[in-house]
């Protein structure tokens, strides 16, 4: 598995992202194992909160936004 198909995974902050001031930790379930990777985003996220991955750079750097998962009717 190449890290673009990290792309549109679905995962769970384990170590605070702080927006522009630095970078944090994402735990990814890729391909039945879970993985972590450096995380980016432009604003705050907390730990424990669900992230979707929108980009990937080399050596396992990723960028995020929140994630709210819709209800299932």
């Amino acid at each position: 598995m190449t890290d673009r198909n990290v792309i549109g995974a679905v995962g769970q902050v384990v170590n605070a992202i702080r927006g522009k001031s630095g970078p944090g930790e994402v735990l990814l379930r890729i391909g039945g194992t879970r993985e972590c990777y450096i995380a980016e985003s432009d604003e705050p996220i907390e730990r424990g909160q669900t992230v979707l991955v929108v980009d990937v750079a080399p050596h396992r750097h990723v960028t995020v936004v929140r994630w709210t998962e819709l209800p299932v009717p």
